[in-house]
């Protein structure tokens, strides 16, 4: 009798330690989405609100296309809504791709490469996207100029000037930009990695 209750107490132990064990594991998965996620909208955040500026930009150009009379300007207003849309475009999908990496639903191994593959597709669209911004002050200046200013800057023969102001600032800051957001995007990494240990 005594060894029927003790098989009978340890298979009862047994069994609420498993419970717990589930339950442990389950809010340790819950927590590592949420700090995967909430450092991942440390980039969606500013790209979110900066492709809503772009928007605003864009939506200006288009606007007042007309008051572009020159087939120039007009090239620089159509290649300037180009890129406006495209560069946060495709940075946001990126982001999205390395946040929709579900570490509850899947592996870690298979989270993981949802993650690579997403990561992969930010950093590309993140380099495109400083090749894509140098271009863009390149060819947003002159429009800029005429339709809020309504002068020709390609008429003028300090255009050159801004340009040499301009660009060293943009360089720095598009590299800190970059910079800042690979480092977030390895300690998002660094995160998903900790639950194969």
């Amino acid at each position: 009798m005594q060894l029927e209750e003790m098989q009978t107490l340890w298979t009862d132990l047994s069994a609420e330690m498993e419970k717990q064990k589930r339950l442990t594991d389950s809010i340790i998965i819950k927590m590592t989405q949420t700090n995967y996620r909430n450092k991942l909208n440390k980039i969606l955040i500013p790209e979110t609100i900066g492709g809503a500026v772009g928007f605003a930009g864009l939506l200006f150009i288009l606007a007042d296309f007309q008051k572009l009379n020159t087939w120039y300007l007009q090239v620089c207003g159509i290649i300037s809504v180009l890129i406006i849309f495209i560069m946060p475009f495709s940075s946001i999908r990126a982001v999205r791709k390395m946040r929709s990496a579900n570490i509850s639903a899947n592996t870690f191994k298979q989270a993981l490469l949802d993650y690579s593959k997403g990561k992969i597709q930010f950093v590309f669209a993140k380099k495109m996207g400083i090749y894509l911004g140098a271009i863009l002050m390149l060819v947003i200046l002159p429009v800029m100029g005429e339709l809020i200013g309504g002068k020709d800057f390609f008429k003028q023969t300090n255009l050159w000037f801004y340009y040499v102001v301009e660009f060293p600032f943009f360089f720095y800051f598009a590299r800190w930009v970059f910079k800042h957001y690979v480092k977030i995007t390895v300690d998002a990494e660094n995160i998903l990695k900790e639950l194969e240990g």
